[in-house]
């Protein structure tokens, strides 16, 4: 019941005591019909500005709403008095691809934290390397009206033939998810027409589990005839739907390998409350070919 509801009973019988005195006691003296009338027109404008003042207490902005730090579950809840429900599988994904490079594995969720995560993967399925990726996001509701767009710039600089980048964007503009309907998916790249020379793989020799911890270790071996630089590995876990669930960087402890050099590497992800279920991971290695200075010439 709320407080005006509590208001408005009390009033009422309150004046439903004074009548059923009035019928029992026509005879009192003038006094007492006066005092009832008196407390009638003193306590009611109070009762009633009572109601009113605990009403615009529950009153809030968009802007108050939206800052709260209550998590949001599959459904957006934000607000005890002002309920906002949010539904992000309702929003369509469109990935937009290309010829020569694919959007692929997509994924959108809220977290618990109520941000809106995208995940997903670039695919290049030329014989020529990318580089200068960019995955653009544009959000647009019902009429297809953009409500905002973002970017995720490529953490590696090339992308070689048939190799997966997984790509993440998390969106924590509460007041707009409701008005989302649509999310596009794009991709900008150019052609990296040099070959190169490095080749570096992942050997996954074993994982297991320890208690809460999936344990994942193996090696990056550089196969080619060319030491490589600014080497990076990304681990991709995915549902059963081959959905992107999360991603982790693996630490490698050199970024540079001589040829046939080879590192270990050992990833280690928590199995708490906030991670999403996976069935299936993918190691993916990135890497740069290292710039050879020229030797310098001997003087005689």
């Amino acid at each position: 019941m709320r407080k005006s509801d509590k208001a408005k009973v009390s009033y009422n019988a309150y004046v439903g005591h004074s009548t059923s005195c009035r019928v029992a006691g026509s005879r009192r003296s003038f006094s007492l019909t006066f005092l009832f009338l008196f407390l009638h027109l003193l306590v009611l404008p109070a009762i009633l500005s009572m109601s009113l003042s605990c009403k615009n207490n529950k009153i809030g902005t968009s802007s108050e709403i939206s800052s709260t730090d209550e998590p949001m579950g599959e459904i957006g809840y934000v607000g005890e008095d002002f309920p906002y429900y949010f539904d992000y599988r309702k929003i369509e994904v469109q990935p937009t691809s290309s010829i020569d490079v694919l959007i692929e594995s997509c994924n959108l969720y809220l977290d618990i934290y109520g941000d809106l995560v995208v995940l997903g993967e670039v695919v290049n399925t030329s014989p020529v390397c990318k580089t200068s990726v960019v995955v653009t996001f544009d959000f647009l509701d019902k009429k297809e009206n953009k409500i905002i767009s973002a970017n995720f710039q490529a953490p590696v600089n090339y992308i070689r033939e048939n190799a997966r980048l997984p790509f993440w964007l998390y969106f924590d503009d509460r007041e707009k998810y409701i008005d989302i309907s649509e999310l596009r998916i794009g991709v900008n790249y150019k052609n990296y027409l040099d070959k190169l020379k490095g080749n570096p793989a992942v050997k996954t020799e074993k994982y297991y589990y320890q208690d809460d911890t999936l344990i994942i270790e193996g090696k990056v071996v550089n196969l080619g005839q060319s030491k490589v630089d600014n080497l990076k590995l990304f681990c991709t876990f995915y549902n059963e739907k081959d959905q992107v669930v999360f991603i982790r960087q693996c630490y490698l402890p050199k970024e540079e390998l001589e040829p046939l050099e080879e590192e270990d590497f050992v990833l280690e992800v928590l199995l708490d409350e906030y991670l999403r279920d996976f069935t299936h991971y993918h190691l993916e290695v990135f890497f740069e070919d290292s710039i050879e200075l020229p030797k310098p010439t001997e003087t005689t």
